[in-house]
């Protein structure tokens, strides 16, 4: 019994030796400044994903519309669009003038549903 309560005694009387006190305050302060440089650590990446401008050139933007086009999210029409309107801008940022309004071309007869033409020969199906 004596034993048990001897061992809490001589852990403590460890202690008061100065060399123990200097130990134990230089463990205390060198774990207070790594807490301290763990937190800089995370307010810095905080602080750079806040402030960090979102990528809005027209290409970044055009790889978004693609992607949402190809997820379903919108349609070929809305996605021509946008093409479009960001195909222009890309244009007028790197100085590339804009191509000539093409004339649009009539369909030859047959492709917009009504039969061809065909020549009279004088000879018909029976």
């Amino acid at each position: 019994m004596a034993a048990l309560e001897a061992t809490p005694l001589s852990f403590i009387l460890l202690f008061d030796t100065p060399k123990m006190q200097l130990l134990v305050t230089g463990l205390c302060l060198a774990a207070a400044l790594l807490v301290g440089a763990v937190l800089l650590a995370l307010l810095n990446r905080w602080w750079r994903r806040r402030n960090t401008p979102e990528d809005l050139s027209p290409s970044a933007q055009l790889a978004q519309f693609r992607a949402l086009f190809e997820a379903g999210t919108i349609s070929q029409e809305e996605f021509e669009r946008l093409r479009n309107l960001l195909g222009a801008q890309m244009r007028q940022t790197f100085g590339i003038p804009a191509p000539a309004v093409e004339e649009k071309i009539k369909p030859p007869p047959g492709e917009n549903g009504q039969p061809p033409e065909t020549p009279s020969t004088g000879i018909h199906p029976a």
